[in-house]
């Protein structure tokens, strides 16, 4: 069946959702991440080993005994992913979490309210928070707050990374809530509660929120698939994570010498951040369904 005749509704939808239903879509994507997420819990905690122990000879294919194979000084890559998931999920979801309550607060009372300025002074501020490259300003952070020293349980490289990622987020969500409240504002039911006396702050907080939140809730399941994909790519421009800490990226950049010989040393983390990715995508997706 070509791209022409495919039905109207199968090409407006994810091709999962399409297949077997928003439910099941949205089950798949639960399951898949609900996995990924507990093996980056237990795995760390239930391994006889740490993750940066010398186990067994460097560049050992995948076995029973090494799942993914060892790294090129004999680390366990299996316990490496997972303990390394676990950073890369954590710093996403404190990444998206702050953005998403910062940009829908600020997004929503931009486009709610009646004073122009204040949607017009906000606007500008996202427009150029929005269009400073991004790379630009990680590596300057990098540089800024030093990338050799940890901050707490976060490993060395990691704050600047946040912080870069914390200042440009917000103006993602700020623009796309101010664009969803412009278009409730005006809706049916917002006019009818204003001239029914409703005060403003209850409208805005009963009836525009939580059809903004519902939209930008779903880009921000989205979002923490880029958020992680950014991070580790980052060891790849000399920022991100340091080593010995394990990380997605740092692990994957470890491996990019010896992809001929010992290729599961950078498939492995990789194929566990693409699953993590397309479980976040059948999630977000479903939750866009308006026929629930």
């Amino acid at each position: 069946m070509t791209t022409a005749t495919l039905p109207r509704p199968f090409l407006a939808q994810g091709w999962l959702r399409a297949l077997v239903g928003t439910h099941v879509s949205r089950l798949v994507g639960i399951v898949m991440f609900g996995t990924i997420v507990a093996m980056c819990i237990f795995v760390p905690i239930l391994s006889p080993y740490s993750p940066n122990d010398f186990v067994n000879m460097p560049f050992m294919a995948p076995s029973w005994a090494h799942p993914f194979g060892t790294d090129s000084v004999g680390r366990d890559i299996f316990v490496r992913t997972f303990a390394g998931g676990s950073v890369d999920l954590i710093a996403a979801a404190f990444t998206t979490g702050f953005a998403v309550i910062v940009g829908t607060t600020l997004g929503t009372l931009a486009g709610a309210t009646k004073h122009r300025w204040a949607d017009t002074i906000l606007m500008r501020i996202v427009d150029a928070v929005i269009a400073f490259p991004l790379i630009i300003l990680l590596l300057a952070l990098v540089v800024a707050v030093g990338s050799d020293k940890p901050w707490g349980f976060a490993p060395a490289g990691l704050p600047a990374a946040l912080i870069a990622l914390m200042c440009v987020q917000w103006a993602v969500y700020a623009r796309l809530a101010r664009g969803q409240a412009l278009a409730l504002r005006n809706a049916d039911f917002v006019v009818a509660s204003r001239v029914a006396g409703l005060n403003p702050f209850n409208i805005v907080m009963r009836h525009i929120t939580p059809g903004v939140s519902r939209i930008t809730l779903a880009y921000a399941i989205g979002d923490v698939v880029l958020v992680v994909v950014i991070l580790a790519s980052l060891p790849f421009l000399g920022a991100g994570v340091q080593p010995p800490a394990p990380e997605w990226g740092s692990i994957m950049y470890e491996g990019r010498g010896f992809l001929r010989n010992a290729w599961w040393i950078t498939v492995m983390p990789g194929a566990v951040l693409a699953l993590t990715g397309l479980s976040l995508s059948f999630i977000a997706d479903s939750l866009l369904d308006n026929r629930r």
